[in-house]
């Protein structure tokens, strides 16, 4: 279960580590350690003050995004689905 990470805002002093994991599974399993094991990454690196949630996205059949989010309450872990599938014709 590949993790990968980038950082868009990697100039950001209160974050060093970077803010937004990549997570590619193929199965269930390797969806859900994949998964764990990236909130787990992100809350090791977070520095004592930092009040941001996370947020995890999914972007299609097998990614998601892992990222620290203001917009999620400290504690709370929310989950997005972003994924556009087509619709079949009826």
């Amino acid at each position: 279960m590949p993790i990968t990470a980038a950082a868009p805002n990697s100039g950001l002093p209160h974050w060093p580590a970077p803010e937004v994991l990549h997570v590619v599974a193929q199965d269930a399993e390797s969806l859900q350690n994949g998964l764990d094991d990236a909130v787990q990454q992100l809350r090791a690196a977070a520095v004592a003050g930092d009040r941001r949630g996370i947020l995890i996205t999914r972007r299609s059949r097998s990614l998601f995004t892992v990222e620290a989010s203001r917009d999620v309450p400290y504690g709370t872990t929310l989950e997005n689905d972003r994924w556009h599938r087509e619709t079949a014709p009826s």
